[in-house]
């Protein structure tokens, strides 16, 4: 999947991506797959959105990196960034 031109960065992908799910989770497989990134490269985004609360991470403690994060859900604070992307203009779309 292509990622939409209004979205800066892969954390704000992310996010727009579990956005769009029922329930806001996924699993890190399923979001890597959807992004067309390697689970490794997507590990160190979802790390940070956990630290700065956009969402949690259930991990499994008989796994190894990186796959030991077994699903990723939006927080509440998540959801409002989620709105906030939602607001964004499209690069195409006409400004003036």
């Amino acid at each position: 999947m292509e990622r939409p031109g209004f979205l800066r960065n892969n954390e704000e992908w992310i996010v727009w991506l579990l956005s769009g799910e029922e329930g806001g989770f996924m699993t890190p497989g399923e979001l890597a797959e959807k992004m067309s990134l390697p689970l490794d490269q997507l590990h160190d985004n979802l790390l940070y959105l956990e630290r700065v609360r956009i969402l949690s991470l259930d991990r499994d403690p008989s796994r190894r990196y990186p796959h030991e994060l077994s699903r990723v859900t939006l927080t509440d604070e998540g959801r409002i960034m989620s709105e906030e992307l939602r607001g964004r203009p499209d690069l195409g779309d006409d400004l003036f």
